[in-house]
């Protein structure tokens, strides 16, 4: 009688153990302060920050403007082109007043020019506007304020891209998971036990 007991004990705690372990996913990802994709494409950014600029470049010995936002994006399997006027057409068109975290964001070029030139990620948001990480000619890879007159005046408009690193992640074939960074920036940070959990993006 003893030995059922215990055995039943043991089942009862390795069942608890796997429920736990789904509930405990669960709170993870919708907690408050849970990390959203936005915030992993930030935490990545921001590792190469004092790189300097190098014109054409687009890896950690140098990076363009261009360059850096294709090379973050590209860690988490989004694509984008290899300048900053074609990554404006890649995305989301979003207002301004709907920016969020992860959003990239454009401005002209030099001397006034209305064509788009520059490009970097916005790093978070406040009620003067929000910060934004790129590669400047000046200072490589820096965070810089939307305030600041040298943006202000040559602000062209922002997209979102954030939402295409969950549409190009494998939803149910798990090897497949393992072999992608999507997988591996994502799932791996996140701590996810179920591979069934959703989990949230934006800001």
């Amino acid at each position: 009688m003893n030995s059922i007991l215990k055995k039943s004990l043991v089942v009862l705690f390795l069942i608890c153990m796997v429920t736990c372990g789904r509930m405990s996913a669960q709170s993870l990802l919708l907690r408050p302060d849970a990390p959203t994709v936005a915030d992993l494409v930030i935490e990545e950014a921001m590792r190469y920050i004092g790189i300097p600029y190098r014109w054409g470049g687009g890896s950690p010995k140098g990076f363009d403007c261009a360059g850096f936002t294709r090379f973050i994006y590209g860690k988490f399997g989004v694509e984008l082109a290899p300048s900053a006027a074609p990554q404006y057409r890649v995305g989301k068109a979003v207002e301004t007043s709907e920016i969020q975290k992860g959003d990239l964001v454009f401005y002209g070029g030099r001397h006034g020019s209305k064509s788009i030139g520059h490009v970097g990620i916005v790093t978070s948001i406040d009620e003067n506007g929000f910060n934004f990480i790129h590669s400047a000619t000046s200072t490589g890879i820096t965070i810089s304020h939307s305030s600041e007159p040298y943006y202000r005046s040559r602000y062209i408009g922002a997209c979102r891209v954030v939402d295409q690193i969950v549409s190009n992640m494998p939803a149910n074939d798990s090897a497949a998971r393992k072999e992608t960074p999507v997988y591996r920036q994502v799932y791996s940070q996140m701590h996810i036990i179920t591979p069934q959990v959703p989990f949230a993006y934006g800001q």
